[in-house]
């Protein structure tokens, strides 16, 4: 099977022939009260307060290595030879970032003495704290499970990156250089107060077994120690001050006066929205509640929701005003201003921006923004000039963008709680020099009288529009037809449609869209045999809640492979969302009419 290069991330297996340990997945120890030991290893929470002395005697806590900046926490053992080779590197690192304000500690798993524990870090050029651990009490704390991993904490104590220092050495591998420097770019992102792209990789050291039992001190779940955290990954990105969704969720007070729908919507699985099947696909955007928040969450609700020690609460993320992307590198509006009445049914808007940039943009990152977000249900964008007619228009130039039924022109999409569209590294959307990007927006008034003039922003991949020949070009397609008719009263009416792949490529995303009766959507893959995979499923699927499924790792797929997308419709009186269930329902672009679009990214390999 061959791959592409810019997917090596996102390989199942990182390092050619290497058996590579992958951070543990430990159990979870709630004892019906407020003690906890569940938090501290998973990026974005506060390390544990496992105590230790260093091999001076100098007592400390995982905690408090932090600098002004955050802490390196490496795992070392001296007689593993990936240690080995990292450890002249991790000495360059410390060099230059220990004078950006981050501290950098040691801990050694070797079963030797404080002296010679000190005598390997010093032959090395390593200056931070040693720590000797062969009873294995911290990397319990951490889950480590193997040498050569290393743990960023920001100055809180948040766990923003676990994982390799980069992609060169392993057991069995050494390569001239590395490709992927994952420590030294997630040290940068904290620095600048940014996410960080690639927040955990696997450990290519040498194995070891680790205490789970020797996790440091039960703590009680505050809002600062714990809480926050998980609000900050999940929900403040839309329910924030300028956020898409009501009801800021930033400060201890904001959220102790919501804690009762908090409560609600999060033990029902309301929110955040997530509606694939946790059994079918694993997600890189997984938007869901892992049943450790669920039971901290519930552990705080249920014991007072205190709110803890200020000194164990996160650095409060800057947001950009209005955006959940960083720093946009482009920023376009349509010319249209849509007033949206406070109440009845407004059918959709279309509107057009054309693009002025010289050169063709490669896109890395794309969100649409709607100046009025609480009116937004969702926006689709499609590559496709003002009063082109298709699928035969005679005005077609070769090199021009041709829709097909919105198929082969779709470019982007958003809608309640979906987040904003990442491509995997080495990766992008090609936007062509001059192209117009046309918007369907659909909103719903919410009470009173508003005015829309949705935006969209993009981070390039290379600002230089040149990069075609380094990047992989990423594709959108779909499985779809718009030869249906769903009978009236019809409770679960199938639909089905396929793409059958005409060479090979990998998946990187679904997307899958219907409208207002669509109540069940399945994705799969059919190899040249016909034998089916599932991909997705989505049991309950929602219109007011449609999302994007990226790939945890690409899908790869050959010539001869299809992808089959499968959608339900209950048509009946007991659909409390049917417009007329009276009605035979046939394909339309208004809410009252239906769609079956199976839509996917994906990267075909180059010829």
């Amino acid at each position: 099977m061959t791959m592409t290069p810019m997917l090596s991330v996102y390989a199942a297996v990182l390092f050619t022939g290497v058996v590579l340990a992958a951070p543990a997945q430990a159990a979870h120890h709630y004892d019906g009260e407020a003690n906890y030991t569940s938090f501290g290893f998973r990026i974005g929470e506060r390390v544990s307060d496992a105590s230790f002395k260093d091999v001076d005697g100098v007592p400390g806590t995982l905690a408090a290595l932090a600098g002004t900046q955050g802490a390196v926490i490496a795992i070392r053992d001296a007689e593993c030879p990936v240690s080995q080779r990292y450890a002249p590197r991790l000495a360059e690192l410390e060099r230059e970032y220990g004078t950006k304000g981050f501290k950098f500690a040691y801990i050694d798993v070797a079963p030797q003495d404080a002296r010679r524990a000190r005598a390997d870090a010093a032959g090395y050029g390593l200056r931070g704290r040693i720590i000797q651990d062969s009873g294995k009490k911290l990397v319990g704390a951490l889950r480590a499970t193997s040498s050569a991993e290393v743990f960023v904490i920001d100055a809180r104590g948040t766990l923003r990156y676990r994982g390799a220092v980069d992609d060169q050495y392993g057991i069995s591998v050494h390569k001239d250089a590395p490709h992927d420097n994952w420590l030294r770019d997630a040290l940068g992102h904290v620095l600048a107060g940014e996410n960080i792209a690639q927040e955990s990789t696997p450990a290519p050291g040498c194995l070891f077994d680790t205490d789970m039992d020797a996790a440091g001190k039960p703590r009680a779940v505050t809002y600062d120690n714990r809480i926050s955290r998980i609000l900050e990954r999940k929900c403040v990105a839309c329910h924030r001050t300028d956020g898409l969704g009501p009801m800021p969720l930033q400060t201890y007070a904001q959220v102790f006066q919501r804690r009762a729908i908090i409560d609600y919507m999060t033990s029902n699985r309301l929110m955040p929205p997530w509606k694939a099947d946790p059994h079918v696909g694993t997600w890189e955007n997984d938007a869901s509640l892992s049943k450790a928040d669920l039971a901290d969450l519930h552990a705080w609700l249920t014991n007072g929701a205190p709110e803890g020690k200020k000194s164990e609460a996160p650095i409060a993320h800057v947001y950009n005003p209005g955006w959940r992307m960083e720093k946009p590198d482009a920023i376009l509006q349509i010319p249209d201003k849509f007033t949206i009445p406070a109440q009845g049914v407004v059918r959709y808007k279309f509107a057009y921006v054309k693009t002025n940039f010289d050169t063709d943009k490669w896109i890395s990152e794309i969100e649409i923004h709607p100046t009025a977000p609480r009116v937004v249900h969702h926006a689709l964008v499609f590559l496709e000039e003002p009063g082109r007619k298709y699928p035969n228009d005679p005005a077609y130039k070769p090199g021009d963008p041709l829709p097909e039924d919105g198929t082969d022109s779709f470019f982007a999409a958003t809608a309640l709680g979906a987040p904003i569209t990442v491509f995997p590294k080495g990766a992008a959307k090609k936007l062509p020099k001059g192209a117009w990007l046309k918007f369907q927006i659909h909103y719903q008034p919410n009470g009173s009288e508003q005015t829309d003039q949705t935006q969209i922003a993009f981070k390039f991949a290379d600002d230089a529009g040149n990069a075609g020949d380094k990047l992989a070009e990423v594709d959108s397609r779909s499985a779809y037809t718009l030869q249906f008719a769903i009978p009236p009263g019809d409770p679960h009416y199938q639909i089905k449609a396929k793409y059958k792949f005409q060479q090979p490529g990998e998946l990187i995303s679904l997307f899958p869209h219907s409208h207002l009766r669509g109540n069940v959507w399945k994705m799969e893959l059919e190899d040249k045999d016909g034998q089916l995979t599932p991909l997705l499923d989505v049991p309950h699927y929602d219109f007011n809640w449609q999302g994007t499924y990226r790939f945890k790792t690409p899908v790869h797929v050959e010539p001869g492979m299809a992808l089959v997308a499968t959608a339900w419709y209950d048509n009946s009186a007991n659909n409390p969302n049917n417009p007329d269930p009276k009605k035979t329902v046939h394909f339309g672009e208004q809410t009252y009419d239906e769609m079956m679009f199976g839509f996917f990214d994906w990267i075909p390999e180059k010829k």
